[in-house]
């Protein structure tokens, strides 16, 4: 007889655990619903209702960290963390959905945690996330950050036609660089650089085409010549609601980025109480109010924004807790090249495809990239550990 540990990181790790043992059929999901437990926090939450979750909580075998003012039933808000599993979460969303003081909404969120189906929808297309999408950068801009800032439009065509024949998903078209402390530059400009590329890649590949944009006047034209996507680093807060209601009408897909501040001042000491939670928080509110203009939320992706009014501290911390955004839909990852990757192993090409490896291992959908063979090779490998 042998005994050992058993390594379980998520659902299918456990089915397979379980159907290894080779039990009946009927009952194998159900019990390896019971061998994951799912770390939950719920913030801001009632105080009261914290004290009914937590009651509820315990009576279907699961765990609850509560704030003292709620065992000493005090008034106003508090941060509970719930621990369960699959099975308890499921059981208790039935117990929760008939309580008062929000705990509806509680049970909702909750289904929506164990049961969410990531999809992202561009024009009339879906793109699949069943695997890690690798998004190649093209750049026309001449004083990007990276170096590889084109002026050539044929010289970009073949750059985004090599990176399809590489095994991207998407193709990344921007021209206007958004590195620290950097100047904007106006709309003509952006168009002038941006449109001509865009033509002839339009014609050269078939995978979607997102274009880096926060303006409404790049991305009406860009759109009308065949883009597919906007990537907003302002999250839709720039344009007002032009350009959330050119994206409703043209059903196009959008990318909410998160950013303290702006590319110029933004490195100028960010602070957060909790990071992850307040970044969360802002992609939660650019989501309703994206939504709020007619965009269907499976045209909404999230991204963190490593590197936008961040330290090296607050980029690992949303890089390791990226999967906590599923819950929002696909999630982009954009590390490539960033400084805070030089900063922790320096100009090193292995460095830069390690850190895009680690932001899908632990969750992003999407990876934005400069080196499109490199990783699409390496993510290989994360293909075939999900599928043991």
């Amino acid at each position: 007889m042998i005994v050992r540990k058993a390594v379980v990181n998520n659902f299918n790790d456990a089915k397979t655990l379980v159907k290894n043992t080779r039990c009946n059929v009927s009952v194998c999901e159900n019990l390896a619903k019971k061998g994951v437990i799912v770390p939950i926090v719920i913030e801001k939450i009632d105080n009261r209702a914290a004290n009914i979750l937590k009651q509820d909580a315990i009576s279907v075998g699961a765990d609850t960290a509560v704030s003292e003012n709620v065992s000493r039933f005090k008034q106003g808000v508090s941060d509970v963390v719930l621990f369960a599993t699959i099975n308890q979460i499921e059981k208790l969303v039935n117990k929760l959905r008939l309580q008062p003081f929000g705990l509806k909404e509680v049970s909702l969120s909750l289904d929506n945690v164990i049961n969410k189906k990531k999809v992202f929808k561009y024009k009339e297309k879906i793109l699949d996330l069943s695997k890690p999408v690798v998004m190649g950068i093209v750049n026309m801009d001449p004083n990007s950050f990276s170096g590889d800032g084109l002026i050539d439009s044929d010289k970009a065509c073949r750059q985004a036609v090599e990176f399809e024949k590489f095994g991207a998903g998407i193709i990344d078209i921007g021209a206007e660089s958004s590195r620290p402390g950097v100047k904007p530059i106006d709309a003509k400009t952006e168009i002038n650089r941006l449109i001509p590329a865009l033509k002839k890649i339009r014609k050269n590949v078939k995978i979607p085409i997102s274009v880096d944009t926060y303006k409404y006047e790049t991305a009406k034209v860009a759109l009308a010549e065949g883009a597919d996507i906007v990537n907003d680093i302002f999250a839709l807060r720039r344009s007002k609601e032009k350009l959330a209601k050119l994206i409703a009408d043209t059903k196009a897909g959008v990318i909410l980025m998160h950013m303290k501040g702006v590319p110029k001042n933004m490195q100028a000491h960010p602070e957060y109480k909790n990071c992850t939670s307040e970044v969360y928080e802002f992609l939660w509110e650019q989501k309703e109010h994206a939504m709020s203009f007619g965009i269907k939320a499976e045209r909404i992706a999230v991204d963190p924004g490593p590197g936008f009014g961040k330290t090296v501290k607050h980029n690992i911390e949303l890089i390791k807790n990226i999967d906590v955004l599923s819950t929002l839909g696909a999630v982009v990852g954009a590390v490539s090249r960033k400084n805070f990757v030089r900063s922790l192993a320096g100009e090193d090409k292995v460095a830069f495809i390690a850190a895009n490896f680690l932001t899908v291992f632990c969750g992003a959908d999407i990876i934005r990239v400069h080196d499109v063979k490199e990783t699409v090779n390496v993510l290989k490998i994360i293909e075939t550990f999900r599928g043991i």
